[in-house]
């Protein structure tokens, strides 16, 4: 397909800022995006509020996600903040492309992220079911009373 504005668009897509990123099939499609949403929380400049909040709850939400602590409604949370930036909301045009990977990836690939946090919540919640016979006996012996 050419990779012009026109054609990309005919085809349900968009150049965003015409940069090109190349993964194959066993690229983490959730560290990707983080990875990206990260750059772009970095490169912000702090002027607008919406950029300078938004593209760090994003980036927070995605590095939960990214380390164990997901929940399986992330994906709605980060549409939600990245529907809630653009607009002209902002100064310039960087809140509206920081929030246009978040809202292109869980589009695509909401399942992923639905998937990765809910298999953050069920283990945490074996581990507390787990250690729940535990934590009483620990609570118990370090009791006071």
């Amino acid at each position: 397909m050419p990779y012009d504005f026109d054609t990309l668009i005919q085809a349900g897509s968009m150049s965003g800022s015409s940069a090109i990123i190349v993964m194959d099939d066993s690229t983490d499609i959730v560290e990707a995006l983080a990875n990206i949403a990260e750059f772009y929380a970095h490169e912000s400049c702090g002027q607008c509020t919406p950029c300078r909040e938004g593209s760090l709850w994003m980036s927070k939400a995605l590095h939960r996600l990214t380390h164990g602590a997901g929940r399986a409604q992330d994906a709605d949370y980060l549409v939600k903040i990245a529907d809630n930036i653009p607009g002209g909301r902002t100064i310039c045009a960087f809140g509206e492309a920081c929030s246009w990977p978040v809202q292109s990836f869980v589009a695509k690939f909401k399942d992923e992220f639905i998937a990765k946090g809910a298999a953050d919540e069920e283990r945490r919640a074996k581990e507390v079911k787990d250690a729940g016979p535990n934590l009483e006996k620990k609570l118990a012996v370090s009791s006071p009373h």
